[in-house]
C-alpha cells in the first residue's frame, strides 16, 4: 500500500467539513435550527479554535490573530483554521517515516563525515549558476532539483533546457517546485523537460482538496543533488533575481554551497521524501538510491537538518537555541527577515548582555515591507541590549547564515523568522570545518563596508505614531508572514 494513503482520507475529511459547514449555514438561514443549537455550534467552533491555536506554540500573538475572528465568526474561523492552520501533520510524519525504514533518519539531524564544502558567494550569483550548469552537464545517472521559485526568465529557461537535454540523453531528471512559490510560472516553461522524458511535480497545491495538509505549509527548500554525489543548497531560487551571468543592481545578494561526499546522499533522501509526498509514489520505489553510500571527498563534517510539518519537534529551532545558549564569544546572523520567536530572541538578548558579540546583518529594506515593520521592536530591543545591528544598503540581502564562536556555521534555506522555523519545509546544514567557517566569516566581512549601523539609520522614524502602529499590527500577524 502506498505510504501516502492517508491523503485520500484527508481530502474526504476536508470535503465533509466544507459540506457540514455549508449545511449548518443553510439551516441557520432557513431557521431550521433553534437558537440554542446555533449557540452550541458556535461555542464548539470557538473552543476548537482556542485549542488548535494553543497547541501551535508559535507565539502568544497568534491568539490575537485568531481570537477576534473566532468571536465574530466562529464557524468560518474554525473551518479556515482546519484547512489552512496548524504546524504539524501526523499523516505526513508517518509517510516520511517510510523513508526512514528504507534508509536512515530524515526528520532528525543526520551528521556525515568526509565531505568537501565550497562557498558560492559571487556578488551577482554567477558562480552558483555556473556550478549548477557544470553539475547538470557532468551528471551520469540522475538529477534531482527542488526550488521554491522557478522564474519564467532566461535563468529558469536555461536550467529547464539543460535538464531537458540530459533527460533526452537517458538520465533520470526530476524537478520539484513549490506550488505557491512558483504560482506565476506557466506550465509551458517545463514542457521541453516533460517531452524529453523528465518529471516535474508541484509541491502542495494551495487548493484545499488538492494539497496534502495546510496550504500554509510551503516547501522553501533550495536543493539540487547530482548522482547522490554532489549537492548545492542555499538561499538562491532558480531565477534572474538570484543568479545570472550579467551584473544587475536588482539582484538579491545571496550565496549557496556546493557539497560533495556522503552529505549529498543525506540531502537526496530529503528530496526523495518530498518528491514522494508531492507525487504519491511509494518511497520503496527509490530503495536503491536511498541506500547508496558515497565515498569521502574531503574532511568536513556536515550535520543535515530537515524541518517542517512532518518533522518530530522543531530540529532547526532546537539547533539555533542550543548554539545561542552555549555561545562563548560571538554570534553572527545574516538573514533577510528577522522575526524570531520569544525564546530565540531572549537567548540573543541574554548573550549580548553577558558580553558576547552579537551581530545581526540584515537588509535595510527587504522585499516584504510588513516584515520590516514587524522586526522594528526586535531590533530596537536587541540594540539596547548591546547587540550590533548592521543594515545592508545596496541590494536586498537574501543570504541565510549563522556563525557561532568562529567555529560553527549554519547554512541553508531558512530565514530567522517564525515561518521558516515553525511552518515551512526547510533544510539546513551545520558546518564545523575550520576552512569553511572562515570562508563564511570572510563573506560576512565583505558585506560590512556596504552596511550602516543601527544608530545611523532612518529607523528613528519608528518613534512616530505611524511607525508604532505599524509595529503593533505587523507583530500581531507576524506568525502568518
Amino acid at each position: 500500500m502506498p505510504a501516502f494513503r492517508g491523503y485520500g482520507r484527508l481530502a474526504l475529511r476536508a470535503g465533509l467539513a466544507l459540506g457540514a459547514t455549508a449545511a449548518v449555514l443553510v439551516a441557520e438561514s432557513a431557521g431550521w435550527l433553534p437558537d440554542r443549537a446555533v449557540r452550541a455550534i458556535d461555542w464548539a467552533c470557538g473552543l476548537y479554535v482556542l485549542v488548535r491555536v494553543g497547541r501551535a506554540r508559535i507565539s502568544p500573538l497568534y491568539l490575537l490573530l485568531w481570537g477576534p475572528l473566532a468571536w465574530f465568526a466562529p464557524q468560518a474561523t474554525a473551518l479556515a483554521l482546519f484547512l489552512f492552520g496548524g504546524r504539524k501533520h501526523a499523516a505526513l510524519a508517518e509517510a516520511k517515516r517510510e523513508v526512514n525504514r528504507v534508509a536512515w533518519s530524515l526528520a532528525e539531524a543526520t551528521e556525515t563525515r568526509g565531505n568537501a564544502v565550497q562557498l558560492l558567494g559571487d556578488r551577482h550569483g554567477r558562480d552558483t549558476l555556473e556550478a549548477l550548469r557544470a553539475e547538470i552537464l557532468a551528471a551520469r545517472r540522475r538529477i534531482h532539483i527542488a526550488t521554491y521559485i522557478l522564474s519564467p526568465d532566461e535563468v529558469g529557461r536555461e536550467i529547464v533546457t539543460l535538464l531537458a537535454r540530459r533527460a533526452r540523453e537517458g538520465l533520470e531528471v526530476r524537478l520539484l517546485v513549490d506550488a505557491v512559490g512558483s504560482w506565476g510560472t506557466p506550465l509551458v516553461l517545463c514542457r521541453p523537460l516533460l517531452r524529453a522524458g523528465g518529471r516535474v511535480a508541484r509541491f502542495n497545491p494551495a487548493l484545499p482538496l488538492q494539497g496534502k495538509g495546510s496550504a500554509n505549509w510551503r516547501n522553501h527548500r533550495k536543493l539540487a543533488v547530482f548522482d547522490g554525489r554532489v549537492a548545492i543548497i542555499g538561499g538562491q531560487n532558480l531565477g534572474l533575481g538570484y543568479m545570472g551571468r550579467r551584473p544587475s543592481n536588482r539582484r538579491f545578494r545571496d550565496c549557496s554551497f556546493r557539497l560533495e561526499g556522503p552529505v549529498a546522499g543525506a540531502l537526496e533522501r530529503i528530496f526523495i521524501a518530498d518528491w514522494c509526498q508531492a507525487t504519491d509514489e511509494p518511497p520503496r520505489r527509490y530503495a536503491d538510491q536511498l541506500r547508496e553510500r558515497q565515498v569521502a571527498a574531503g574532511e568536513a563534517s556536515v550535520e543535515v537538518i530537515a524541518t517542517g510539518p512532518d518533522a518530530e519537534g522543531d530540529p532547526l529551532w532546537e539547533a539555533y537555541a542550543h548554539l545561542f545558549e552555549t555561545a562563548a564569544t560571538s554570534i553572527t546572523i545574516v538573514t533577510p527577515y528577522f522575526v524570531p520567536d520569544r525564546r530565540l530572541f531572549a537567548l540573543l538578548g541574554a548573550a549580548a548582555r553577558r558580553g558576547r558579540r552579537v551581530r545581526l546583518v540584515i537588509p535595510r529594506r527587504s522585499d516584504h515591507r510588513l516584515l520590516d515593520f514587524a522586526r522594528r521592536w526586535y531590533l530596537r530591543t536587541l540594540h539596547e541590549a548591546g547587540a550590533e545591528i548592521l543594515f545592508f544598503k545596496p541590494d536586498v540581502l537574501h543570504a541565510k547564515l549563522v556563525v557561532v564562536d568562529g567555529a560553527t556555521a549554519v547554512i541553508g534555506s531558512a530565514n530567522l523568522d517564525m515561518r521558516s522555523l515553525f511552518l515551512n519545509y526547510e533544510v539546513g546544514a551545520v558546518l564545523r570545518e575550520p576552512a569553511t567557517v572562515r570562508a563564511i566569516e570572510d563573506y560576512v566581512a565583505g558585506l560590512e563596508p556596504e552596511c550602516a549601523r543601527y544608530s545611523e539609520d532612518l529607523y528613528r522614524r519608528s518613534r512616530t505614531w505611524q511607525g508604532r502602529l505599524g509595529e503593533r499590527v505587523s507583530r500581531i500577524i507576524e506568525p502568518l508572514l
